[in-house]
């Protein structure tokens, strides 16, 4: 464990309040104190020996965690909805006697947005404009405010 004190925690709180004006927004969310640990202890881990740093690292891992965790959940929720709309689009498809499957794809942004917030990820636009998004090969059409997968 780390020592820590009270003054840490009003550190931590404040570093939370600050993150969340610097978004402007007059209330703390789970990301901002996320964002405010992950502060604290790297600036902890970063004064420690390197022999120290290394395990501290190990054992703080789960608090240090990149965003490469989020790319990846929020990822994991979009081929999900893409899945989903896929096999909505096929049985409609048979429905009126086709059988192709669907060329395009599309999911509304709000929808992901809302299942992003149900695992406290706030920010889905930046997500939507990186490198992970466009290489799973997605498309943002923020004029309709949807998704786009074309095949």
């Amino acid at each position: 464990g780390v020592p820590i004190a009270v003054r840490h925690i009003e550190s931590i709180m404040r570093m939370a309040e600050a993150h969340a004006k610097m978004h402007l927004r007059d209330y703390v969310r789970d990301d901002d104190m996320d964002a405010s640990i992950k502060m604290m202890l790297e600036s902890f881990i970063s004064a420690q020996k390197f022999s120290v740093r290394r395990s501290l690292r190990r054992s703080f891992a789960k608090f240090l965690s990149s965003g490469e965790d989020r790319v990846h959940l929020l990822l994991h929720i979009l081929q999900d909805m893409m899945r989903n709309e896929a096999m909505y689009q096929t049985i409609r498809q048979k429905q009126r006697g086709g059988g192709e499957a669907p060329e395009v794809l599309e999911v509304p942004l709000e929808e992901f947005e809302s299942r992003a917030r149900d695992r406290k990820i706030y920010d889905v636009v930046e997500f939507c404009k990186g490198k992970s998004f466009e290489e799973a090969g997605y498309t943002l059409d923020m004029g309709r405010r949807v998704i786009v997968k074309n095949f």
